[in-house]
């Protein structure tokens, strides 16, 4: 039995773990806050009866023992936010998984199957990447990526070695087919759909590819007044150009989204002309070659714009997660736990990235979605009723028995 309860208190306390004179509930992977977080993750984790680690990619992982040599398992998400985010994106998905290893110890059930909770390293988007314990764990990280320096915050390896990983290790795919036995993440929507059709919850049937750039823009900075517009090598106004382009062809392919949501600009003064801009640009479709498509795009106007002014460009890094499609089997056993825990259950896609693109590609792999007021995520208005969260941990915890049981 789930005990509703502690999961709720647990998620108002990991709510109160947060980065000082920020908004909303940030706890932004790499940072003191983060690192506190999940020493309260940890103690929670050994008390549920869990032998807790950290792998070399700075993942958090609970383990369970089972009674039979099988592969684990594996439950949970991330618990880092975004800036001035909300308290369930991530967290909601990991201590979901400490309340079903929490009832299994409670009832005394011993599963066939190690059962492994993580709290996966940097799943959402920071200056030195995303998705990073999960690219750990599924493919390891490249040398490039890993080397990455970003001023305030230093290279990627360094942050994995302050989380507890090991970046020379990280370098290759920590676990592999056959490794895990099944993947499987319960999380909010962040999106209107569930709520739409008045749905708790719902199976996921896959999550969009993604591609993520971060591009470096430099022209030349003169005097605001003085500096003739024909003659000046205006950064800013080279990416402004991209900025609307990639709207408009976004626009123009329903289902495919595009972003630009991070801004760097130097000087950044009102009398000089910018001279730098470091910016991102995520683009997002379940179709790939629509994806394709659009960066050719976005990549031709930024080099027209800004060879017209003179501005040179570089890309930083650019880092694809492709379009996922989880399996029919999966998929069903889930959605078969989803309706006994509800009543009712739902199918449908994710436009967000998760975890879960990167565990599909070693282990079988699914999502429970609960349904997010209003569709809002990545904000302090982000909600989920305590009911429908309920009913989605009441599932994950079936539709682990469920998969326990196909070994019997």
């Amino acid at each position: 039995m789930i005990d509703h309860a502690q999961l709720h208190r647990d998620i108002a306390t990991l709510a109160t773990i947060v980065e000082p004179e920020c908004s909303g509930t940030t706890r932004r992977a790499f940072t003191a806050a983060h690192a506190a977080g999940r020493q309260w993750l940890t103690t929670q984790f050994q008390a549920a009866g869990l032998e807790t680690s950290i792998d070399a990619g700075g993942n958090l992982i609970g383990r369970r023992a089972g009674s039979a040599n099988l592969p684990p398992i594996m439950i949970g998400s991330h618990s880092d936010t975004v800036m001035a985010g909300g308290s369930y994106d991530g967290a909601l998905g990991v201590l979901a998984g400490l309340a079903v290893a929490r009832a299994l110890e409670s009832d005394g059930l011993m599963l066939r199957h190690p059962l492994e909770v993580v709290d996966f390293l940097a799943e959402e988007s920071t200056p030195l990447g995303s998705l990073v314990g999960s690219t750990a764990m599924c493919l390891g990280i490249d040398d490039v990526t890993m080397m990455l320096e970003i001023p305030g915050w230093g290279r990627l390896s360094d942050g994995i070695i302050r989380a507890g990983g090991n970046p020379t290790r990280a370098r290759t795919a920590l676990r592999t087919h056959g490794d895990i036995a099944a993947y499987i993440e319960v999380h909010i929507e962040q999106g209107p759909f569930l709520e739409a059709a008045k749905q708790p919850i719902g199976v996921v049937t896959g999550i969009v590819g993604i591609r993520r750039a971060d591009i470096i823009c430099r022209g030349r900075p003169d005097h605001a007044g003085t500096a003739s517009m024909a003659l000046r090598h205006d950064a800013l106004a080279a990416v402004a150009e991209v900025i609307s382009a990639a709207e408009r062809a976004a626009v123009a392919m329903p289902g495919t989204v595009a972003t630009v949501g991070s801004l760097t600009i130097g000087p950044n003064q009102s009398n000089v002309v910018p001279d730098y801009v470091r910016f991102s640009v995520e683009m997002r479709s379940l179709d790939w070659a629509e994806v394709e498509s659009l960066w050719q795009h976005i990549s031709m106007i930024l080099a027209q714009s800004c060879e017209r002014r003179g501005v040179q460009f570089a890309y930083e890094m650019i880092h694809d997660s492709a379009p996922v499609t989880f399996p029919d089997a999966l998929v069903a056993l889930v959605d078969s736990a989803c309706t006994t825990a509800s009543g009712t259950s739902m199918r449908l896609s994710s436009g967000a990235g998760h975890d879960a693109s990167l565990l599909a590609g070693i282990t079988p792999a699914a999502m429970i979605f609960v349904q997010t007021r209003a569709g809002r995520s990545h904000c302090p208005d982000e909600y989920a009723e305590p009911a429908d969260i309920n009913m989605a941990v009441d599932a994950l915890a079936l539709a682990v028995t469920m998969l326990d049981a196909q070994n019997r």
